[in-house]
């Protein structure tokens, strides 16, 4: 047969069967039941023969169909034969066209003619569907917006797909015991792994608007504090900032007020031995008035629902109004270890922040931007957070990277330039980090200085417009705003070969710079972070000093600056703003770059 012969379908009419009846004689002898013949809905030709009383059953059907085909016999197209349709569920058997479709398509899946069967299938197809679902840990609860309610728990799944299980009564969430902190790597300081345990914010501090920059608190779950009256209060800010320690366990101090330790940067521990222990013990009024005396107030303060999150999470905690201290205190401690995830897979699926929300999907935040750019956490997905004061967030397995300080002592010159190279690439910057291929002795080409007044260095201007005549081929650009999205501040610090600014978080720009960009930073009080000598050599820069005392105290080819009552502003004379610019201009002398850029 061939495949036309194959795909013709064909259904059988009373006169096809009579004609098939002819030629198998000894069919006509067996008994009739006119209640088994099949009614059509096709108006034929009709056979001599009368056909009442005959009884044809589904094997003789079956075997003039495959008779019918093996001959090629042409039918309408509007009519499917049955070895090739589709099987259907009995709820759709009365949805079929014709009694005779209905008879053979039955007959040719003789599973379906036994009904129980097809109860068992449906019985078991129901266990099959139910036992997909993951049973949860003993919560309860229904609001209609994709929760899934499977026996005594709750699991439901977000639009990012964080898995998490959701009790709306704190006494039904089963027992906790924390674990931790535990290095999660011996060789690397900075980042530990705690299990079971909840995370809670400081309300007391400080806030810049959209952002949350407060140290978090740590509910650890452990049944010999039970008997400290004090084991739910955090340690006061003075007494974290004295005992906080990398390594938080027994051979940690006792706080003398508390009876327990206090934690670790950025992280405070609060004691408990369940969340309702937790909620009766905060309610205590000595309790309660102990953290608002010591400004440690938290939130919730009374946890009326909770979220337990099983998979491992990372809780990204850092300083979201501040450039710098985010940059130095939170990423160059997590460097280290992006460097070794990359390679060898990150532990965590989730992403848990406070800090801002939608950190890394749709925030403007320079932090987040920037994180977001460098793919700092992989695939890993960010869990938001619900806008309200009466949920806790706990989870099975957190990690936690520790806030340094702002020396970056574990960031190796080769993380460094990975984690450059990076940024550099996904920022679509125009000048490369590595410019030894793109540099050459060729003093036509302008040189850069960027330049930033900021709000406290009075005569900027002034003082550009006397060194222009001097200095032809150098570019003057001074940046009237950095409060702009952090690719522009990217390209604006790319374009540099010098930097010349006031002080202030954005210094922390510094990482888009090509290397061997010269820096030099003015200020009547504490300089930024990037004028620390390990970080220049990171990124392969050199730093001028430029004295903040009196300029009269100074050396007379010495740059300096003459700070105001209260350091809140300064002035630089004539001669030291050309002094400094003779030095960048001598120091740059012979690098310049080939690719001239855009600007």
């Amino acid at each position: 047969m061939d495949n036309q012969t194959l795909t013709r379908r064909a259904t059988a009419t009373d006169e096809d069967i009579t004609n098939f009846l002819q030629r198998q004689p000894s069919l006509l002898e067996e008994s009739i039941s006119p209640t088994e013949l099949p009614d059509t809905s096709h108006k034929r030709k009709q056979s001599d023969i009368a056909l009442s009383g005959l009884n044809i059953g589904s094997d003789l059907r079956a075997t003039f169909e495959l008779e019918r085909i093996e001959q090629g016999v042409e039918e309408d197209d509007d009519q499917v034969h049955p070895l090739r349709a589709p099987l259907v569920s009995p709820t759709s058997y009365n949805n079929i066209g014709s009694p005779t479709a209905r008879r053979l398509l039955f007959s040719f899946h003789p599973a379906i003619k036994n009904k129980r069967f097809i109860a068992a299938f449906m019985v078991f197809a129901t266990i099959a569907a139910l036992g997909g679902l993951r049973r949860s840990r003993g919560g309860s609860s229904d609001d209609g917006w994709g929760w899934e309610m499977v026996g005594d728990g709750i699991w439901f799944e977000n639009e990012e797909s964080d898995w998490l299980e959701y009790y709306p009564d704190p006494a039904r969430l089963p027992k906790m015991i924390s674990t931790g902190p535990r290095r999660v790597d011996d060789s690397l300081a900075g980042m530990h792994l705690f299990t079971d345990v909840c995370v809670t914010n400081n309300i007391d501090s400080a806030k810049a608007p959209d952002v949350d920059t407060s140290i978090r608190g740590l509910i650890y779950f452990d049944k010999r504090m039970a008997k400290n009256p004090k084991r739910c209060v955090p340690c006061s800010i003075k007494a974290m900032n004295s005992r906080a320690e990398d390594k938080w366990g027994e051979s940690s101090s006792l706080d003398s007020q508390l009876g327990h330790q206090c934690g670790m940067n950025g992280l405070h521990a609060m004691y408990a031995s369940s969340v309702t222990d937790w909620n009766d013990c905060t309610a205590e009024t000595e309790n309660r008035q102990f953290m608002i005396r010591n400004k440690q107030t938290q939130t919730p303060s009374h946890a009326k629902n909770v979220h337990y999150f099983e998979e491992p999470t990372f809780l990204l905690s850092f300083k979201a109004d501040n450039r710098e201290g985010s940059l130095f205190e939170t990423l160059f401690t997590y460097l280290p270890y992006w460097h070794v995830f990359r390679k060898n897979g990150y532990p965590f699926d989730n992403v848990f922040s406070k800090s801002v929300q939608g950190c890394l999907s749709h925030s403007r935040n320079w932090f987040c931007e920037l994180t977001h750019q460098m793919g700092a956490f992989g695939y890993a997905r960010e869990t938001n957070w619900e806008e309200t004061h009466a949920t806790l967030y706990c989870f099975k397995n957190l990690y936690f990277s520790q806030q340094t300080s702002s020396d970056p002592g574990q960031v190796t010159k080769q993380i460094m330039d990975e984690f450059r190279d990076e940024i550099f690439s996904h920022f679509g910057l125009p000048r490369s980090r590595d410019r030894k291929d793109t540099i050459e002795k060729d003093r036509k080409l302008a040189m850069r200085i960027l330049l930033y007044s900021g709000e406290t260095w009075e005569n900027l201007e002034k003082l550009v417009k006397e060194v222009t005549g001097k200095h032809p081929h150098v570019d003057f650009h001074i940046v009237q705003d950095l409060d702009v999205p952090i690719a522009e501040q990217a390209r604006l610090f790319n374009s540099a070969d010098a930097v010349v600014m006031a002080s202030g978080d954005h210094m922390a720009n510094s990482i888009f710079v090509p290397d061997d960009t010269i820096f030099a930073e003015l200020s009547c009080g504490l300089l930024s972070r990037t004028s620390n000598s390990h970080f220049m050599e990171l990124i392969a820069g050199s730093a001028i000093t430029v004295a903040s005392s009196s300029c009269s105290d100074s050396r007379n080819d010495a740059p300096c600056i003459s700070c105001q009552a209260g350091h809140s502003r300064f002035a630089m004379p004539s001669a030291s703003f050309e002094a400094l610019v003779d030095d960048i201009v001598k120091r740059h002398s012979g690098k310049t770059s080939v690719v001239q850029d855009e600007r």
